[in-house]
């Protein structure tokens, strides 16, 4: 009875063991297919959001394009319309209502104006009124308001667009932000933007409905076939509702499926970096203060940022149904499969699961393994080539230096001075050989070196390298020292010290081949290539107006001393351009050399398009010659 009563509990354990096995594969499977459906519904909730990012990203980049197109059709109307002003012998005000009729179609144009410059005296502005009122035919007055600048601007032709009233004969140097503008564009000679303020007749409206505004000043001067010519006669300009302004340029590209806006869009005059200016604001709805993208935008003397925010709903539509999706179909398969296995019984397919894991562990050891024999032939390769280099290099120096030391045993009768020349080639000799060893040593460590990601401003680093050229070539003539123009660059993400290598190289290379006994002239530029889909990047360019390369050296002038012969004395080239294609790649870009149509050659590299976002921001140093000359 107790032997029976033993087996009997032993099978009951044995059972519910076996149960306990059967039943705990399916609950693990459906545990951890709910778990791993989790996790992908996370991922593509991720990248929607990183998705949304981009697409506001390329929002902000395309919604700044549109309004500086907008810009710079106000800036080239206006200077046309001061190019005409200038051509007339004596201006109406009837001439001044024919030729500013076509700009009052001009989004966001509240009105315009011609305005001349009167000494701040009370004579002076009576004989200007009587000059004024023979000239344009009206009965003009005059009214002057007490200035700062030591005259009045007083407004002589005057065309309200969308204002009510009239500012004619009224002094604009009572707005501060108006007279300093007009002294820049008389200064400079060309147009200026103001600072934001309200206009004069939208100040008697409810503050809730007051927009700033800004005004585009040209100056005037007597033409070709005038009188006075080359004299300044005054300014036309024209005021803008910058609320309107970016309404009317909101691009496609930030509305919603239902046609509606779907971002918020600032915009802010940054010209003064410690206390920038809200200029508009057009706000359809709530924004995520959480994902916004920002660009700038040139309005001639001054600089604008406009900042795009998605709207929640304009989020969720980029984010999309598929995390919610993936979670159900995960959740429903992960049933399934557990019902499945728990009619499936088999050890053959754990132990068939073993093997093919085992089998993949080996075949990923084997790659590994053939991967870093490659890797070591490579180096090896690399390292025996980079010697049979140096040596043949460095020979030519180091006779040279054998055959002045014998020299010197010889020579008795060397002066001083035959011996500072003698020495200052021996250094001359030996600064390009280190010169020579320091560039192996970097192009064999850029591959090697760790990436400190960090936020950097290409246009501060550029005119950093800028700075230590001038430095470089003070002791040429002044006709003789290159000029290198830093023009609108981007802010990037990357190493800051690989960077400035790359673009340091690329300058000196342009200035070392600039014909003989002419200056180089260099220019660096950026522009946006690619697409949200195929990828953006950016394109940096530096322009010089040099010899050019051939056709048929380009192939092969990012090689290792291309074009360079060894029995030779060291040429500035070296490795510079071979440094620079493997800093390039090492950043995630390219880089290649195109012929200018204007001359000479574009040197150029890409960059991938990344938020800076989060990301530290590299401190810029100070100008210094750290980075010596390569020719």
């Amino acid at each position: 009875m107790t032997d029976t009563s033993a087996g009997t509990s032993g099978s009951r354990r044995r059972l519910l063991v076996h149960r306990a096995a059967v039943l705990g594969l399916p609950l693990a499977l459906l545990g951890g297919g709910i778990g791993a459906s989790a996790v992908v519904s996370g991922v593509l909730q991720r990248s929607g959001a990183e998705h949304a990012r981009l697409a506001t990203d390329a929002a902000a980049a395309e919604e700044a394009a549109a309004l500086g197109d907008a810009v710079r059709t106000y800036t080239s109307t206006l200077e046309s319309l001061a190019t005409v002003v200038g051509d007339q012998p004596a201006l109406t005000d009837d001439d001044f209502q024919d030729l500013t009729a076509t700009m009052t179609s001009l989004p966001g144009v509240a009105n315009l104006t011609y305005t001349v410059p009167v000494a701040d005296d009370p004579q002076a502005v009576v004989r200007a009124q009587q000059e004024l009122r023979a000239q344009l035919g009206t009965q003009l007055s005059l009214k002057p308001q007490p200035t700062t600048i030591g005259e009045h601007l007083f407004v002589v032709s005057y065309r309200a667009v969308d204002v009510v009233g009239s500012a004619l004969g009224a002094d604009a140097a009572a707005v501060p932000q108006i007279a300093v503008a007009a002294t820049e564009a008389r200064d400079s000679g060309r147009v200026t933007v103001t600072a934001p303020y309200v206009l004069l007749a939208d100040r008697v409206l409810p503050v809730e409905q007051q927009q700033q505004s800004v005004l585009f000043v040209a100056p005037v001067v007597g033409g070709p076939g005038q009188a006075d010519r080359g004299v300044f006669r005054g300014w036309v300009s024209a005021s803008f509702r910058t609320g309107t302004v970016l309404r009317s340029t909101a691009d496609r590209h930030t509305a919603d499926q239902s046609g509606s806006l779907g971002a918020n869009l600032t915009l802010w005059d940054t010209t003064d970096a410690a206390g920038p200016q809200r200029l508009a604001t057009v706000d359809p709805g709530t924004a995520l203060a959480d994902v916004s993208s920002g660009a700038d935008v040139i309005a001639a003397s001054r600089r604008w940022r406009l900042q795009v925010t998605p709207t929640g709903r304009a989020y969720a539509e980029e984010l999309g149904h598929a995390p919610s999706v993936a979670f159900t179909a995960g959740s429903t398969a992960s049933l399934l499969l557990a019902a499945l296995l728990f009619s499936v019984t088999s050890g053959r397919e754990r132990a068939r699961r073993r093997v093919e894991q085992a089998t993949a562990q080996l075949a990923d050891e084997v790659v590994s393994r053939r991967h870093s024999e490659e890797s070591l032939r490579t180096r090896e390769s690399e390292l025996g080539a980079y010697t049979t280099v140096v040596a043949d290099r460095l020979r030519l120096p180091l006779a040279r230096l054998t055959a002045l030391a014998a020299a010197s045993r010889e020579t008795e009768t060397w002066t001083a001075a035959d011996w500072q020349d003698r020495l200052d080639a021996v250094d001359h000799r030996l600064d390009r050989a280190r010169r020579l060893v320091d560039d192996l040593l970097l192009y064999a460590q850029v591959s090697e070196t760790a990436l400190t990601e960090r936020a950097v401003d290409l246009f501060a680093t550029a005119t950093l390298v800028a700075d230590e050229q001038e430095a470089l070539t003070a002791h040429l003539p002044e006709d003789l020292r290159p000029r290198i123009e830093v023009g609108p660059l981007p802010e990037v993400v990357g190493e800051p010290w690989l960077l400035h290598q790359l673009l340091a190289r690329l300058v000196d290379n342009a200035v070392v081949h600039a014909p003989a006994g002419q200056a180089a002239v260099v220019t660096l530029g950026a522009e946006l290539t690619g697409s949200r889909f195929r990828g953006e990047v950016w394109r940096i360019e530096v322009r010089d107006r040099g010899l050019g390369v051939p056709l048929e050296q380009r192939a092969g002038v990012f090689e290792p001393f291309a074009g360079e012969d060894a029995d030779v004395e060291l040429g500035g080239n070296h490795l510079s351009l071979a440094i620079c294609r493997r800093i390039a790649l090492r950043l995630g870009g390219d880089i290649g050399v195109e012929d200018d149509p204007r001359g000479g050659s574009v040197f150029w590299f890409t960059l991938p398009v990344r938020s800076t976002a989060g990301v530290l921001t590299a401190p810029v140093a100070a100008p210094s010659t750290a980075v010596p000359a390569l020719g």
